[in-house]
């Protein structure tokens, strides 16, 4: 029951004992004392006394009576126990209690000289839990989802998880932690204590909406408004290769209304420093600078980058793993009809170690030492070519076909390929798929619309399990093979003039490039985001599924989920475990390669919501925001504002006082 909409009563019913003030004003208003009558035989004297008697004891009177009622008042009060809140709401504290303590790296930023992010939210979470009776519940919810929401805490038990918690390298949005609190079943006050990061448009819709539980936002603002970081890195050249030069390109990103000046920026391989650049970064805008590697250096495999920036350091870090490889063996097995496109490709190329067959004098074990086979217009296999075929696939080789006019199919369905006509209809190819592992690096920007060849669909790969590049039709032209073993591509023509314009496009070099470069080495990106859902690393060595494939740091070790794909290897990304550095992919001891890891660029945005956008969404009668320095003011705001303070013991005491003052009253006057 409220009365105002300030005060409420716990225990309103008590309020119909105000009825029993008409007892005293029934008794004022009608004098019920029996009084005995004395005859006089003059009694005028005696009238003028008592007419100047009443005219002074009326007032007396009615101070006596008002004593009486606001005692009577007061009294009734203490027993319905009146609540005083500063604010218009009427929600009270429930028994259940879930902290939601944003850990995530931004929470390292500072918010005083001597106090970051991360030390003020633990001193909001006690707070909180001061706010509340021993015999509350609680509950705690981090970012690394470390204990279940089924486990209770006591307020003792909750302040030691409190002390025990570190930052996190993982990033959650609060829809993230809306969906798992709503999953949990949990109904009661839920307090989010963050910096409210912006991950996503309407992140905060689901909490507005959320009617089944009491939301408390507790915003922490930072006094830094600025923050530079790196926003990628990547390779001019896709991979490194002999003596081929290379240039890294990394590019940092300044957010914020200030220049970054002067900037130190370093290249490690290994830790050893390799070089070192002044850069200037303006402010709300982006810079490119390029180390040129030296692909002598050690350590290629363990590379970052490092920059100044004392005013966030969690993100002043980026960790690369570069592929440095050697030349390689690109053998061509030549048809009747086979024209010089490949020949002019890899021949006389330092990156290549090319060699041509004649289709009828093979050299099988020179073939076999390959790295690349490729058919080129071959109407028909010899046994021998069979046979060499299926070793070399056996142990991982890469086959790429491209048929002839009158080629065998029969043939193909020796090496595991089931191949049929199709319509030889002359169609435009597609855009290729950017987010196909198969063209990281291949362009530089994947934005632009590409003028792309034109091509006849003349053979079709029934057993397709990827199509690199595909038709506007959707057919495909380039096609990887489903093979247990060994990676084969087929085109959908033969390269003659009348059958595709491929060769000739700008296009072919890239892409006939990286397939013989991915038939050599581990051509994994140069860094994944901690934040990404899955990560492919091609592998050398063949893998079964009864192999367990971990990551080492040299400090932990993580078992992800995991499959094998022919030569790939792909892995459940376990943002929950995984810290921004390298790590070895290891099989036993066996080590098979490096991979890097980079925090998400989320976590270095210093775009937060602001105080005004939280105000908006506690329009919401189930949300209230509250803003403190420390958990003494949180306490008192929740007392104040949401639990209210109880009046009861005041009233009682003046209901004394005006119990003392009818003694008074009564005795004296």
């Amino acid at each position: 029951m409220t009365i105002y909409t300030v005060l409420t009563f716990a225990n309103p019913a008590v309020l119909w004992g105000l009825l029993a003030l008409a007892i005293p004003v029934i008794i004022h208003l009608f004098n019920f004392r029996r009084v005995k009558r004395v005859q006089f035989s003059n009694i005028a004297l005696l009238k003028k006394v008592k007419e100047e008697s009443s005219s002074k004891r009326k007032p007396v009177e009615l101070l006596i009576l008002l004593s009486r009622l606001l005692f009577i008042s007061f009294l009734i009060f203490s027993f319905a126990q009146p609540i005083f809140k500063n604010n218009a709401n009427d929600q009270e504290l429930s028994d259940e209690v879930l902290i939601y303590l944003d850990n995530s790296l931004s929470m390292d930023m500072p918010v005083s000289s001597q106090q970051s992010a991360f030390d003020r939210a633990y001193s909001l979470s006690a707070g909180v839990v001061d706010a509340y009776p021993e015999s509350a519940k609680f509950k705690f919810l981090e970012n690394g989802y470390g204990n279940s929401l089924n486990t209770s805490y006591t307020a003792s038990t909750i302040k030691d998880r409190f002390t025990e918690l570190e930052l996190s390298g993982v990033g959650r949005s609060m829809d993230e932690i809306q969906s798992r609190i709503a999953a949990s079943g949990f109904r009661g006050d839920v307090y989010l204590i963050s910096d409210f990061q912006k991950n996503k448009e309407n992140e905060l819709r689901n909490i507005a909406s959320d009617s089944l539980r009491n939301y408390y936002l507790m915003p922490i603002e930072g006094e830094n408004n600025s923050n530079l970081y790196f926003d990628t890195a990547y390779l001019e050249n896709s991979f490194l290769l002999g003596a081929m030069k290379n240039n890294l390109k990394v590019v940092l990103r300044n957010e914020g209304t200030e220049d970054f000046e002067d900037v130190n920026v370093r290249l490690f391989f290994d830790d050893q420093l390799s070089s070192t650049a002044l850069v200037n970064v303006p402010a709300n805008g982006v810079k490119e600078h390029i180390f040129e590697v030296d692909q002598s250096a050690t350590g290629l495999n363990k590379a970052k980058v490092t920059l100044d920036d004392s005013k966030v350091l969690f993100d002043n870090e980026y960790f690369l793993t570069l592929n440095n490889i050697e030349r390689v063996i690109v053998h061509e097995v030549k048809g009747i009809d086979s024209n010089g496109f490949i020949e002019q490709l890899y021949a006389d190329n330092e990156l290549f170690n090319y060699q041509a067959f004649n289709a009828n004098n093979i050299d099988n074990n020179e073939l076999l030492q390959s790295d690349i086979i490729i058919l080129n217009q071959l109407s028909d296999f010899s046994n021998q070519l069979i046979s060499a075929l299926k070793t070399f696939l056996e142990k991982n080789g890469t086959v790429l076909i491209i048929p002839s006019a009158e080629s065998n199919f029969q043939t193909f369905s020796q090496l595991g390929l089931t191949i049929r006509f199709d319509s030889d209809e002359r169609l435009g190819l597609g855009q290729p798929n950017f987010q196909n592992p198969f063209f990281d690096g291949v362009f530089e920007n994947t934005n632009e619309a590409i003028a792309m060849p034109e091509a006849s669909i003349t053979y079709r790969l029934v057993n397709s399990e990827l199509g690199v590049l595909n038709f506007k039709n959707g057919r495909e032209f380039l096609s990887k093979a489903e093979l247990p073993l060994g990676n084969a591509y087929v085109f959908s023509s033969d390269f003659s003039a009348e059958a595709t314009s491929f060769p000739s496009h700008s296009l072919f070099v890239p892409v006939m490039y990286k397939l013989a470069l991915g038939s050599k080495v581990n051509l994994s990106k140069l860094y994944y985001l901690t934040d990404e859902q899955t990560m492919v690393y091609p592998l050398e060595e063949n893998l079964t599924a009864n192999d367990i494939i971990t990551l080492s740091d040299g400090e932990s070790m993580i078992t992800p989920d995991q499959r094998i794909s022919g030569k790939n290897l792909i892995m459940e990304i376990p943002k929950d475990e995984l810290n921004a550095g390298h790590y070895t992919i290891m099989k036993r001891e066996t080590e098979l390669g490096t991979i890097a890891f980079n925090q998400s660029k989320a976590e270095s945005s210093v775009e937060r919501h602001s105080i005004d956008e939280l105000e908006t969404i506690a329009l919401a009668k189930n949300i209230n925001v509250i803003q403190a320095e420390d958990g003494i003011e949180v306490n008192r705001e929740l007392t104040a504002g949401i639990k209210g303070i109880n009046l009861w013991k005041y009233a009682l005491m003046l209901g004394l006082l005006f119990l003392f003052a009818e003694v008074i009253l009564i005795r004296y006057l």
